[in-house]
């Protein structure tokens, strides 16, 4: 159907009497995932109707000077135990990021493991959360990573061996 939009710039009433009904003055702009885990191939016929922008997905030191520099922002206002420490609490996350998505691919029994850069965003918003008066030391500060941690990631597993693994 959105091939023959694109094609003949129209569609069909669903009607009784399935008229034509032209479009036009109509831009479209599309954006899709590669195939797999769920998603499907995409008929090479309806692509080629459309300028094609691949962006890749970020290596892992972009991931991390991203990262670092959400929480090194957030943390200057903190003790300086905690605000020095940015870095090595990204490294960590990023290293059990990368577990994560070496070790806990979807299957079919395992379908909603699915992890990816929403689930870091959602472990650093929630690190973002937090106020200096209430964490005044790293070891307060890690047990706040820690249970973000355990919320975004560990909720979604549902093996003692995935869990054991985190």
């Amino acid at each position: 159907m959105l091939k023959l939009l694109l094609d003949r710039g129209g569609l069909y009433d669903r009607g009784k009497e399935l008229g034509w009904k032209n479009m036009k003055d109509l831009g479209y702009i599309a954006s899709m995932g590669k195939a797999g885990g769920g998603r499907n191939e995409t008929d090479p016929r309806f692509v080629s109707l459309f300028s094609v922008f691949n962006m890749t997905f970020p290596d892992t030191s972009s991931l991390l000077k991203i990262y670092v520099s959400i929480l090194d922002g957030h943390l200057k206002a903190f003790d300086l135990e905690i605000s020095r420490n940015a870095t090595k609490l990204t490294q960590l996350t990023m290293d059990l990021y990368l577990i994560l998505i070496k070790e806990l691919p979807p299957t079919p029994s395992k379908f909603h493991y699915i992890f990816n850069l929403r689930d870091l965003s959602r472990i650093y918003n929630g690190l973002c959360m937090s106020t200096p008066d209430r964490f005044t030391n790293m070891n307060q500060f890690l047990r706040l990573w820690r249970n973000e941690c355990m919320r975004v990631i560990c909720d979604r597993l549902i093996t003692v061996e995935d869990n054991m693994l985190v």
